[in-house]
């Protein structure tokens, strides 16, 4: 059994209805296809500002994958105040982990949805996976 991590979704616009997010580590959105059959085995939500004038006081990141139940699964996030320096603390503290136990298979791809709550403005929002093969 082999553990690799990937970014299954990325977004750097703030969303404030439920958006389709960027593919991977891509300028495109769509959805993210595995690279092996396998588990997801945890999902890590990672919220960080771009600018002095960043905010993100919270939101969602939906997966979506047909052959799960349920199909949809939430993941809610904290994020962060006015992000005037210092910015978000340093280290991993915008980080939230979810541990999870989805099959997964490069020919079932995963959708995402994103939504961010209290007026976000120009936050970065990556979704990242560690999967089992």
């Amino acid at each position: 059994m082999g553990i690799y991590v990937d970014i299954i979704a990325n977004e750097t616009t703030a969303r404030t209805t439920e958006t389709q997010m960027l593919a991977g580590n891509t300028a495109t959105a769509g959805k993210y296809y595995p690279k092996f059959r396998g588990k997801l085995v945890k999902v890590r939500i990672k919220v960080t500002p771009q600018a002095a004038t960043s905010l993100c006081q919270a939101g969602y990141v939906k997966l979506i994958q047909e052959d799960w139940d349920p199909n949809t699964i939430i993941f809610a996030f904290n994020g962060f105040g006015l992000a005037t320096a210092p910015q978000v603390y340093g280290g991993n503290q915008a980080d939230t982990d979810f541990l999870v136990d989805l099959a997964v298979a490069p020919d079932k791809p995963i959708d995402t949805l994103l939504f961010e709550n209290d007026s976000p403005v120009t936050p970065r929002i990556r979704v990242e996976g560690t999967f089992t093969k």
